[in-house]
């Protein structure tokens, strides 16, 4: 975040528009869910411009372009990966710094592969389609939370970017929440290289592994028999 300032007021327009516009696609969660005062009366979808309303239908349209915009992002690390015509590891070959790849946490870098890459843009798409769903189903695995995690940081990233909101933030603290499982995703960007890279075989497989029973995943990356 940080580059506030560097639209002009077209732009941000624009922005804000397309916000709004995005925000119809979002049906698994209420408006209200990106108030700052969870607690407050209920948002319509048109509120009144400039109201706290109007900004949680913008963030609700940042998320869901943000859903968009991380997908064609890691589309593009995993053909930067394909180019080298090995199984390299993302941090040896993408090299772009705002890439999904290169925001992972760190300390599993070795295992960022293309067949990780492709399992992780399965398990993307899974959680953030269920987010036109009229119900929200629930996280099934630390790989679909993790990749909905960044998905968030972008939208807040998007926000802040185009000044659309004082505390970009604080706008989806409510929704995580309500959508995620747990803080196991925040843990691992804790873990220092040596304790990761301490486990025997791939740590990363655990990842696409749901978190209860009756919590299923996409095909593409259960466990390959």
């Amino acid at each position: 975040m940080g580059r506030r300032g560097l639209v002009d007021v077209e732009a941000q327009a624009d922005a804000m528009a397309h916000m709004r516009r995005a925000a119809r696609s979002l049906r698994a969660f209420d408006v209200d869910t990106f108030t700052l005062d969870s607690a407050g009366p209920r948002t319509g979808r048109d509120p009144e411009p400039g109201s706290d309303g109007d900004h949680a239908v913008v963030a609700a349209g940042a998320l869901i372009t943000a859903c968009t915009t991380f997908v064609d992002d890691l589309c593009v690390d995993i053909a930067a990966l394909l180019m080298t015509r090995v199984d390299a590891v993302a941090a040896d070959v993408v090299g772009r710094e705002d890439g999904p790849l290169s925001r992972l946490p760190q300390a599993y870098g070795d295992h960022y592969t293309v067949d990780f890459a492709r399992r992780l843009l399965v398990a993307t798409v899974s959680v953030t389609g269920r987010l036109a769903e009229p119900d929200w189903i629930p996280i099934a695995c630390l790989a679909e939370q993790l990749a909905l995690y960044l998905v968030v940081e972008e939208a807040a990233s998007l926000l802040d970017r185009y000044g659309l909101d004082d505390d970009p933030r604080a706008r989806y603290q409510f929704f995580e929440e309500q959508a995620f499982e747990n803080d196991a995703h925040l843990r691992l960007f804790d873990e220092a290289p040596e304790l990761a890279g301490s486990r025997a075989g791939d740590p990363i497989s655990a990842w696409f592994t749901p978190f209860y029973d009756g919590f299923y995943v996409h095909p593409y990356v259960e466990p390959r028999f």
